[in-house]
């Protein structure tokens, strides 16, 4: 193997893990009134609107990375949680969801505060 074979194949390693761990990133927009941080695991994803919910703010997901779709998604998802946590939601709205190849997948929703 030459010194140039070596360098492709540490290179074409590089980028497979690369795409294996991949990325997520999340923004939030505050629409609302913010309360305290609560954690992902508590915020409950909808995909309509409960009644007698109020609007926090706009939260987006984004993962690049992952195996397959399903793995781009749950991570996009658990991101998106997270953000609407972090405004002090108890609750995402999902109004978009995309996957596509090469750009994994992009959510984006409405933080809410459902009241129980």
């Amino acid at each position: 193997m030459s010194a140039q074979d070596g360098l492709a194949v540490k290179y074409l390693i590089l980028a497979v893990l690369t795409l294996v761990a991949g990325c997520t990133t999340g923004t939030h927009k505050v629409t609302g009134v913010i309360g305290p941080a609560i954690s992902p695991d508590r915020v409950v994803v909808y995909y309509s609107t409960p009644a007698g919910s109020k609007t926090i703010g706009q939260v987006t997901a984004q993962s690049f990375g992952g195996l397959t779709y399903q793995d781009a998604s749950d991570d996009a998802l658990q991101e998106i949680r997270r953000q609407a946590g972090t405004l002090g939601a108890n609750g995402v709205v999902i109004h978009d969801w995309d996957t596509a190849p090469l750009c994994g997948a992009q959510v984006r929703g409405e933080a809410i505060l459902v009241s129980r």
